[in-house]
């Protein structure tokens, strides 16, 4: 990352890092939004939940992945808050227009839009940080940007439980898509684009429309055990979306908790364990990378943490009480929060100034492609594929299916460190 120091003031920088943290507030707030009102969502466009799979999962996420490819490359070159603005503007018209769907195709189109539109926030986050914050501070700067997920999540859930049972799922949709309009103005106003570093090894590309896309992904692919810690990044994100995607229902069908309630008994637990998890990672990574002098010792932490989340899985499918339950849920995200950060720092560490949006979107693919996206689509499928036997606690076992997750997430990550600490002695070797 960029060891100069920062262009801009601290004031700014903090409040482009608060503002950024807003907008993702928002991007993991509406895509959670259809997770909460599944059931009802379902009932009244009578579909089943592999269709329900396949709109919050599937469609969102390959539209959010080919349309991020082509938008970290203008992210890469262009003016990166400025994209973001339309990005906001984008994903939030979307969500406003998921309260108008009447059917599937309807209901998948709206989310596409949401997809595209949220493929702008994370690259230009991931983009904008090293050229706002000193190296040493990055790790906690990432951590805090990224604890907004959680508090998307929770805000979201609740939001939605409420609004939903007050005034219907289609009115919870037009006003949580206001709001992000409004979000896109103050940004708009108010926010200027920062120099991009110098640093990262190879020198930033030259502006242009979608150059050497093949090209920047090829000198990514190269780089000593990112390949492994992409897929190892997607599988530990599994848990996260499925519990988003299905633990709202998961907790009407097995626990008896009604719609109005849902989001104030997972959102609690998923933000407290999520952000705690990230915050915590975030400055651990920092001490143990400034401790070793290296950044790949920082996948120590995410090889560590991942495996202990299998009893939390578990127990959150199979404990009869509500409140053991939600305790394992909470446990599980502080577990797997830890894996994100030194994750991301590593992969952002590794690329050029020109090449972070490149890379933020590679391994937000894979939290979309393998983590949102397989991982309710397997419970949706069981569910199915079970509910003749089970019933309604179908759901209840292909969510414990996912506890084989973290422990193969684990073997890819390890791999990873072992690739970049001996890609790291050969070049000092050759030096």
């Amino acid at each position: 990352m960029n060891e100069d120091a920062p262009s801009v003031s601290r004031r700014t920088a903090v409040w482009v890092l608060f503002l950024l943290f807003l907008a993702n507030v928002l991007n993991t707030g509406d895509r959670t939004l259809l997770g909460v009102v599944t059931e009802e969502v379902r009932s009244d466009l009578l579909l089943s939940d592999t269709q329900m799979s396949l709109a919050n999962g599937l469609f969102f996420t390959v539209f959010n992945l080919v349309g991020g490819l082509f938008l970290s490359r203008m992210i890469d070159r262009g003016n990166r808050t400025r994209i973001l603005v339309f990005g906001i503007i984008g994903w939030s018209v979307a969500t406003a227009a998921t309260g108008l769907a009447n059917n599937f195709t309807t209901l998948a189109i709206a989310r596409i839009g949401v997809g595209l539109g949220e493929a702008t926030a994370f690259p230009a986050a991931m983009s904008l940080i090293p050229d706002l914050f000193r190296a040493q501070a990055s790790g906690r700067a990432v951590a805090v940007f990224q604890s907004s997920a959680f508090i998307g999540i929770v805000g979201g859930a609740i939001m939605a439980g409420v609004l939903a049972a007050m005034a219907g799922w289609r009115t919870m949709f037009f006003w949580a898509g206001g709001v992000g309009v409004v979000l896109a103005l103050v940004m708009l106003v108010t926010t200027t684009e920062p120099s991009r570093g110098s640093g990262g090894g190879r020198p930033a590309l030259s502006v242009g429309t979608f150059p050497d896309l093949w090209e920047g992904l090829c000198r990514l692919w190269g780089e000593p055990g990112l390949a492994r810690l992409v897929v190892g990044y997607g599988i530990a994100g599994m848990l996260t979306a499925v519990l988003a995607a299905w633990g709202p229902a998961f907790l009407q069908r097995s626990h008896g908790v009604p719609l109005a309630q849902v989001g104030v008994v997972i959102g609690p637990a998923v933000g407290i364990g999520g952000i705690a998890g990230t915050l915590f990672a975030g400055f651990l990574a920092d001490t143990v990378r400034r401790r070793a002098g290296s950044a790949d010792a920082i996948l120590w932490i995410p090889t560590i943490t991942m495996p202990l989340s299998v009893p939390c899985v578990l127990g959150f499918a199979f404990l009869p009480s509500l409140s053991l339950t939600m305790a394992s849920a909470a446990l599980m995200n502080f577990l797997l929060a830890c894996a994100i950060i030194p994750s991301i720092n590593f992969a952002v560490d590794k690329a050029a100034p020109g090449d972070r949006g490149l890379t933020a979107t590679v391994m937000l693919a894979s939290a979309g492609l393998i983590g949102s996206t397989l991982g309710p689509f397997i419970v949706g499928v069981l569910s199915d594929y079970l509910s003749a036997a089970l019933g309604e606690e179908s759901l209840r076992y292909g969510i414990a299916v996912m506890a084989a997750a973290p422990p193969i997430g684990t073997l890819f990550i390890f791999a990873a460190k072992r690739s970049a600490a001996n890609g790291q002695a050969l070049a000092l070797e050759g030096a």
